[in-house]
């Protein structure tokens, strides 16, 4: 499977991170939502301090005789609140199904080409704390998920078994371990009230066992929309009249 359970237009590449959920929150009945190329997420304040997730992220990509595409969703929930003035923290928990597909065309005898590809699938879940300071004209935050990935199965056609060993292809070996993750990610907001220009960075960082294929990092830029209310008595500062 590739990128958090997507793919990334590379047979080689097995896991890339996709956009980290840091809505911050403020207060009940708050509604987010960002949209960027690839993904699309929600976050939404059913109580005071309590807020849910969904996020869905698909990816296809065509460069010459390759091919990939891949999908994940996702939904979770947690607790927020807030610290000085405009400071937030969230403490957040989820889990995603995702799958992703491949195919390539390698040399053959005779100058003909033959077909490769796989299929994989598998499940992620996450914990991921987020701290930000959040204002009506600009958001920073900073987030750490930390992800388990479970390949459920990959498929592979094509190869033959010395390249499926080199590609790291091998059923079992994908399959058979939990694959962790620490995935820390800054994200800028600047905007006016209920719309924001976004943009985030995310670093992708093996956890021990093997070595599987993975991006390093990636970035994500988009537009984020906000419903709420608390932009009609926003303070700088907690002194009156701030």
């Amino acid at each position: 499977m590739a990128g958090t359970l997507v793919s990334t237009g590379c047979t080689t590449t097995l896991y890339k991170s996709s956009q980290v959920s840091a809505p911050l929150l403020r207060e009940q009945g708050e509604l987010k939502g960002t949209v960027g190329p690839n993904n699309v997420q929600v976050a939404w304040s059913p109580l005071e301090g309590v807020g849910l997730l969904a996020n869905g992220f698909y990816e296809s990509q065509d460069e010459g005789r390759r091919e990939a595409s891949g999908l994940l969703a996702e939904a979770g929930g947690g607790l927020y609140g807030r610290f000085l003035e405009n400071g937030v923290w969230e403490a957040y928990g989820g889990l995603g199904y995702g799958q992703s597909t491949a195919s390539d065309q390698l040399p053959a005898e005779g100058g003909a080409f033959r077909d490769v590809g796989f299929k994989a699938r598998g499940l992620r879940a996450f914990v991921q704390p987020n701290l930000g300071y959040v204002t009506p004209y600009f958001e920073l935050g900073g987030s750490l998920r930390l992800s388990a990935v479970k390949y459920t199965s990959l498929d592979v056609r094509g190869y033959t078994e010395q390249e499926r060993v080199r590609e790291f292809l091998v059923d079992d070996k994908v399959t058979d371990p939990v694959w962790l993750f620490a995935e820390p990610a800054v994200t800028a907001k600047v905007g006016y009230k209920w719309v924001k220009a976004f943009v985030q960075h995310t670093w992708t960082l093996k956890l021990g066992g093997d070595a599987l294929p993975h991006e390093e990092d990636s970035t994500v830029v988009g537009l984020s929309v906000d419903v709420a209310s608390w932009y009609h008595d926003f303070r700088w500062t907690s002194d009156t009249g701030g």
